[in-house]
């Protein structure tokens, strides 16, 4: 231990419950700001990424219409979006997959994640 630290534990100062409750308080809603402006600004971008892909798909299936191949797209470097539809080529239709059953909600598991999510904002 250095000689000039200070240990608090032992001072004889008052510690007001009420203050300390406000005080963690003020944090975690601090924290839970953050988080949600973070959630927002990524919804945005994916929201203004998507109407994007539409317009390049828009955009690619008026090239395709008007006489230019898969192939001379590539050779000209504009190949399909990675996450846009499929541009050309024969469509098949295609069986929806049967959804799974949904578990029934636990409550223990959905506590212990909130617990979780506190002890990492207080932590």
């Amino acid at each position: 231990m250095r000689p000039y630290a200070q240990v608090h534990y032992l001072s004889r100062q008052t510690f007001d419950p009420d203050h300390s409750t406000v005080a963690a308080k003020a944090i975690i809603e601090a924290e839970m700001s953050r988080r949600m402006d973070l959630v927002h600004q990524l919804a945005v971008r994916l929201s203004a990424l998507e109407a994007t892909i539409t317009a390049v798909d828009t955009a690619r299936h008026a090239a395709l219409a008007a006489g230019w191949s898969e192939e001379q797209l590539l050779e000209l470097g504009l190949g399909a979006v990675e996450n846009s539809t499929r541009s050309a080529g024969r469509r098949v239709a295609r069986a929806e997959p049967e959804p799974e059953p949904e578990a029934e909600p636990d409550a223990d598991h959905d506590a212990s994640i909130s617990v979780q999510l506190v002890e990492e904002l207080v932590g």
